[in-house]
């Protein structure tokens, strides 16, 4: 009879726990879990964007994305009053040949990703979005060159707007394809170097604890080595993981670009001539070898789509630089990580993505309208006002049917 009692006292209990929601469980497990979270979308589309002349004002566009909400526009000030000055922050570059609708969207799922990754250590979270679509170009070569430049000159834009951050908040810099030159160049800036022929004023900026993390990474292996392109970028990290894909297609035919171009860091990671070249730097690098994780693709969202990955990665915000050298990821025969982001339906893709207006007026973009091209390069707006101009021409009033 006793036995019995224990029986039904059991089963009852499992009961219990299984109709308990899972948020429910997951409050008590975690206590430290904040509510209203959401991440910060800063965009250089209304600033000067001619490589080669030094930047004077620093006009920073700046959105707030909440999770349970539509995006919203703000200021720096905003930002600056809202970001917890103990937690690490962690800032995101994405690539040449993303649009604004693209960026938008990748932003959403790397949050997720992130936060899924470490639900219980707070993170400030900055999506950095510069002009990078432009492929009006009759030869692709001559679009990555440009958007190279590119990169290299919001690099200073970057540098600047690290000194905006809170002192106490560690950084953590993550690019892919050429964000990641957007990176290097920033950080060659912080350390003095020249980046376009503009060299950064010695007394703004300070010491701060800022690491990067490299995935696909568009820049020459041996840029970062003294003496080279972005010689002094890593005298300006505690670290930086570099994730090698050694099969990405885009990077294997890098060097085809131009003559000053050669084998591209995540397709070699550092070489043993590299190392050499560093020197005491050198044990500041560390790999992460995905080269069976990843494969022939070059996407972005084939990374943020390996939840093993999103926990080294969040590890690597949140604790620090581990040892130097390769490494491959403890599971390598992860399932793919679907799930949508908090505030996301369940076919995110076919959602419409809600855009903000400078003012106080937000708008939504279907779908339908996000897939359409652009029918006459003729009246192609400037890059400079593309942000803006991509805003308005949603707002237009729909015809009216007689």
């Amino acid at each position: 009879m006793i036995q019995l009692l224990e029986r039904i006292s059991i089963r009852i209990l499992a009961i219990l726990l299984c109709s308990l929601p899972a948020t429910d469980l997951f409050a008590q497990a975690c206590k430290n879990c904040s509510n209203g979270e959401g991440y910060w979308v800063v965009s250089t589309y209304a600033m000067p964007q001619t490589p080669g002349v030094c930047p004077k004002s620093f006009n920073y566009r700046c959105y707030f994305k909440p999770v349970n909400g539509p995006m919203r526009p703000g200021s720096m000030s905003e930002m600056q009053a809202s970001l917890n000055p103990t937690a690490p922050t962690c800032m995101f570059v994405h690539g040449s040949f993303v649009n604004i609708d693209h960026a938008l969207n990748e932003a959403r799922f790397t949050y997720s990703w992130l936060r899924n990754s470490n639900r219980c250590n707070p993170l400030n979270m900055i999506f950095f979005i510069w002009p990078s679509d432009d492929i009006d170009t009759l030869l692709p070569s001559l679009s990555v060159v440009h958007n190279g430049f590119r990169a290299d000159h919001n690099g200073i834009y970057l540098a600047h707007l690290i000194d905006c951050l809170p002192a106490t908040s560690s950084i953590c810099l993550m690019g892919h394809s050429h964000g990641t030159r957007v990176i290097a160049s920033s950080l060659h800036y912080r350390g003095g170097g020249a980046v376009l022929n503009c060299v950064k004023p010695p007394c703004s900026g300070g010491c701060r604890t800022i690491r990067a993390i490299f995935a696909a990474a568009a820049i020459n292996h041996e840029w970062l080595t003294p003496n080279e392109k972005f010689g002094r970028a890593l005298s300006q990290v505690r670290c930086m993981l570099t994730l090698v894909n050694r099969k990405d297609v885009a990077l294997i035919v890098y060097p085809l670009v131009g003559p000053k171009y050669g084998r591209a860091l995540s397709t070699t990671g550092t070489t043993m001539f590299d190392r050499r070249k560093l020197g005491p730097y050198a044990n500041k690098v560390q790999e992460i070898d995905l080269t069976f994780e990843v494969g022939f693709r070059h996407a972005w969202a084939m990374y943020y789509s390996n939840p093993e990955l999103g926990r080294e990665i969040a590890c690597y915000i949140n604790r620090g630089c581990g040892h130097g050298g390769t490494h491959v990821l403890k599971d390598q025969t992860h399932e793919v990580y679907t799930a949508a982001p908090d505030d996301a339906p369940a076919d995110e893709y076919h959602a419409p993505i809600v855009l903000p207006l400078p003012g106080s007026q937000k708008i939504s973009i279907e779908p339908e309208e996000l897939q359409q091209e652009e029918k006459s390069s003729d009246n192609k707006p400037t890059v400079t006002a593309l942000f803006d101009l991509q805003l308005e021409k949603s707002l237009a009033p729909p015809a009216t049917q007689k």
